[in-house]
């Protein structure tokens, strides 16, 4: 089996382009045209970013023969739809594992062990016995750490991608850390035992591998829910856990996003819930920002498009 050699990477794509090299399919939605025929709307992503995709001709047939995820050689066109690149595909077809390099197509930071390594130091610093045993159960279990250190924290707007969310929650630490310093009031062992485990529930709730998406489970229950059963179960395993400090940490995962409106069941009634949302969603929306300030910038445009989840557009600060 022939591994084939990327060449044509999205962030270098312009107007005129010919484009024949592979890509993840990671949408794809059948149209209605007006004469009654279909047409198939794709996205495809690499490494560098992601293109969006037509075809005209045969739509339900092609559409048939790949599914998301897959890797795709593609065939076709760059033109610019609406101020935005997109390719006029003229052939999409499935590459099987083997033919084609995963490095092209997803960036796998080389510091994930570096990064985990140092919000597990700051772990270490806990004192709680209780906190300490409940830390330990997840952080000694290799398959967990594995699959945290692996983890995106979101599927688009921050952290995604491999070891997103260890990354995350080693900024959220030290933003802690700096919060306990200023505000001795709060319980530094809850805030940060709460960082690891607030969201836990993410392991399950999005899939990993060539592009991030929802699994049926996180789409039904979602991570919230998800992770404060995982943390129970966890919990009850270790006899004699106080009851209070249960209801602590579970209160700090159900309400870390702040409002119902935003999903969580509960809003924060304690001090450390109540951080825990400011720091989870200042480290969101830090991260959020630099990435659209970086992107347009590299588009050489000194506004970012309108972002609909913001209602806003981003300032570079370049003139």
């Amino acid at each position: 089996m022939t591994t084939h050699s990327k060449r044509q990477f999205v962030e270098t794509l312009q107007d005129g382009d010919v484009i024949d090299d592979y890509f993840v399919a990671i949408r794809k939605d059948l149209r209605d045209q007006q004469n009654g025929g279909k047409f198939l709307g794709m996205v495809f992503k690499d490494r560098t970013g992601e293109v969006g995709g037509i075809l005209w001709n045969n739509a339900e047939s092609i559409a048939s023969q790949f599914e998301l995820g897959d890797v795709v050689s593609v065939r076709g066109t760059v033109s610019t739809y609406q101020e935005r690149l997109q390719i006029r595909v003229q052939r999409v077809l499935p590459l099987r594992e083997g033919e084609y390099n995963l490095a092209d197509l997803v960036h796998i930071p080389d510091d994930v062990a570096d990064t985990f390594a140092q919000f597990r130091a700051i772990l270490e610093s806990v004192q709680n016995e209780w906190l300490v045993k409940l830390i330990h159960a997840f952080l000694d279990d290799h398959s967990f750490a594995d699959r945290f250190c692996a983890a995106a924290a979101g599927k688009r707007w921050h952290h995604a991608g491999h070891g997103g969310l260890v990354q995350h929650c080693l900024e959220m630490a030290r933003l802690a850390v700096t919060a306990c310093d200023v505000f001795p009031e709060i319980d530094r062992d809850v805030l940060l035992t709460a960082i690891l485990l607030h969201d836990i529930g993410k392991l399950d709730e999005l899939t990993r591998g060539l592009f991030v998406e929802y699994t049926t489970a996180g789409r039904l229950l979602g991570h919230l829910t998800m992770g404060a059963e995982i943390v129970d179960k966890a919990i009850a395993a270790i006899d004699g856990f106080p009851d209070a400090l249960r209801l602590q940490l579970l209160h700090c995962i159900l309400a870390h996003h702040g409002s119902q409106e935003n999903g969580s069941p509960v809003v924060p009634k304690t001090l450390e819930a109540l951080v825990l949302f400011h720091i989870d969603n200042l480290g969101a929306q830090v991260n959020a920002f630099a990435r659209l300030v970086d992107e347009t910038r590299e588009k050489g445009r000194a506004w970012s498009d309108y972002i609909q989840l913001i209602d806003r557009q981003v300032w570079t600060k370049e003139m």
